[in-house]
């Protein structure tokens, strides 16, 4: 699972670049033994959709520097599907692996500004596919996964009311977190790129079960993200910037009490953190 940032290209405006940038990719040996034996779902992030921080706004074919971007990626990455179809286009699309169900989020492609009257990373067609999703799943574990962090904290924003990370849309996070608990939705866990370093959080919640995001951002990034402290009822359990590294996700879905496990990997092969969670610490009461 590719959560975004796959190629770092920022220049939306020039799609000869953009597929510059993917046959360099694609030129590396590592990259091509990868792709022939790996099943890769793909989502894009700020850096391969537009340039930093950068959002496409609501309407779905403008501007039209969004919609040549979306021609790329979709050259370079075979995704089961592609939003709603030519009508309501994006990347968001749903993957299910035996019994678990995971939901890629596009958080670029319709998002609007933070200071927009009702700011949204989604758009109203992804937030209804996504909800619907969880509503009929019947996978023991549902993971939603985001190319930017959901928990406060995670990525402080240049001003403290602005942050490109969930923390700048916290109604329509509520709304997600919400409408989980009100329907009574059991085994979501969270996962997120976007950083240069591995974490676990635990986001507090009164309603339901507390929720947990996975985060992991830096295959092979050199640069490196601090480890940062959480607020209010978010916390980081753990952080992992060392080397460059992956995440490995683990299920056990046959036990009296199923499991997810999240392997933190380095580039030495190393598993330098592992966390398990069990389906009855994601279970509404």
């Amino acid at each position: 699972l590719l959560l975004g940032d796959n190629v770092y290209i920022d220049r939306p405006e020039r799609p000869s670049l953009q597929r510059y940038c993917y046959y360099r990719r694609q030129s590396r040996p590592e990259f091509r033994a990868l792709t022939p034996e790996t099943s890769i779902a793909a989502v894009w992030d700020d850096h391969d959709f537009g340039d930093n921080d950068s959002e496409g706004g609501p309407e779905p074919f403008e501007p039209g520097w969004k919609v040549d971007a979306l021609e790329v990626f979709r050259e370079n990455w075979n995704n089961p599907t592609y939003g709603e179809g030519a009508g309501q286009p994006g990347v968001w699309h749903k993957v299910s692996i035996a019994d678990v169900d995971i939901f890629m989020l596009d958080g670029r492609y319709y998002r609007t500004s933070e200071d927009a009257e009702s700011p949204s990373m989604l758009g109203p067609a992804q937030k209804e596919w996504l909800f619907e999703g969880l509503r009929s799943s019947t996978a023991t574990f549902k993971l939603i996964a985001s190319g930017v962090p959901f928990p406060d904290g995670a990525k402080p924003g240049a001003w403290p009311w602005r942050s490109d990370t969930w923390e700048g849309y916290p109604d329509e996070r509520e709304e997600i977190f919400s409408f989980i608990e009100e329907e009574r939705i059991d085994g979501v866990v969270l996962l997120a790129g976007d950083r240069h370093r591995a974490d676990v959080w635990r986001i507090e919640r009164e309603e339901g079960y507390d929720l947990h995001e996975f985060q992991n951002g830096r295959l092979t990034n050199v640069h490196t993200h601090e480890s940062v402290e959480g607020r209010a009822r978010h916390y980081p359990l753990y952080s992992y910037n060392e080397r460059p590294h992956f995440g490995r996700l683990r299920f056990d879905t046959t036990g009296a009490d199923p499991s997810i496990t999240y392997d933190i990997i380095n580039i030495r092969g190393e598993t330098v953190h592992s966390t398990t969670l069990y389906r009855s610490r994601l279970t509404h009461p």
